[in-house]
């Protein structure tokens, strides 16, 4: 089973898209050229509040346990919840690739979801976190075509669930952490991790 990290100890957090792409400059004219390798996945930097005693060394503890960029971990980004859903949607339909997906188990006729909303798809190693593009607008049966970043890396199942209550993303982390510790027994952690993919 892969660990969570804990939502309750991040105090702030830094989220950003990064793409493969590459920008060669002509020094002459100034004309770029840009190439697009398709590759996208998600970087966050968090820094963790400070904590006393026992609930330092517990986080030190699941970090440690990380073993740097070795171990993976969900997060549950606190930023993206959208709590009291009480429907769950599905992928409608197999072999969808790209950037929208055809979805059903929406509200009827309605704008359940708006640009910039995430969701997340797959569980343990398969799950992945999408931001909308445009709105969710469901027709009169609940079915929505949605669209979304980063583009699918893989078909989803058909009836696959959209977790939109409260979306997770897989991560590794870029670099041991240190465990910074302070006068009267506090803790203080800052960590930077990426998409694992």
């Amino acid at each position: 089973m892969i660990p969570e990290l804990p939502l309750t100890l991040v105090s702030s957090l830094e989220r950003r898209l990064v793409t493969a792409t590459a920008v060669a400059t002509s020094p002459f004219t100034g004309t770029e050229q840009v190439q697009d390798w398709g590759g996208e996945w998600w970087d966050y930097g968090f820094e963790i509040a400070r904590m006393n005693g026992r609930d330092g060394r517990r986080l030190s503890a699941f970090l440690t346990a990380l073993g740097g960029p070795r171990g993976l971990f969900l997060f549950r980004d606190p930023t993206i919840r959208q709590p009291g859903i009480a429907y769950t949607p599905m992928v409608a339909g197999a072999g969808q690739t790209g950037g929208t997906l055809n979805t059903n188990g929406w509200p009827a006729s309605s704008t359940p979801l708006f640009a910039g909303d995430f969701f997340s798809l797959g569980t343990d190693q398969q799950t992945r976190l999408y931001q909308l593009t445009s709105d969710v607008v469901s027709n009169a049966s609940g079915l929505a075509t949605i669209s979304f970043v980063p583009k699918l890396r893989s078909a989803p199942a058909d009836g696959a669930a959209l977790e939109i209550a409260a979306p997770a993303l897989l991560l590794r982390l870029t670099a041991p952490v240190p465990t910074r510790i302070g006068r009267a027994d506090t803790f203080l952690f800052t960590l930077t991790a990426r998409e694992a993919l």
